[in-house]
């Protein structure tokens, strides 16, 4: 999947397992870390990317990407909340 959100002072972009935000400075963080910080309420996560996560997590669930990610997380025997 790759997808861009479009804020006004921001962009964001997913592509494949990685989150990417341009705000004045390029962060990245993996996909995965940030589902994690979703669930848990805590991780390693630049407050940019931080910012944005219940953005992210919303267009996951409407374009079904979320249920595939952990289900492949689940077959695989793999941990989101480790």
């Amino acid at each position: 999947m790759r997808t861009k959100l479009g804020y006004e002072d921001k962009l964001v972009e997913i592509a494949e397992n990685e989150v990417v935000v341009f705000d004045g400075k390029l962060y990245t963080a993996p996909l995965e870390e940030v589902i994690k910080y979703y669930l848990s309420g805590s991780g390693v996560l630049p407050p940019a990317i931080r910012d944005v996560t219940n953005d992210i997590i919303r267009l996951l669930l409407r374009t079904g990407e979320l249920e595939t990610i952990i289900h492949s997380k689940v077959q695989y025997g793999e941990s989101l909340s480790d």
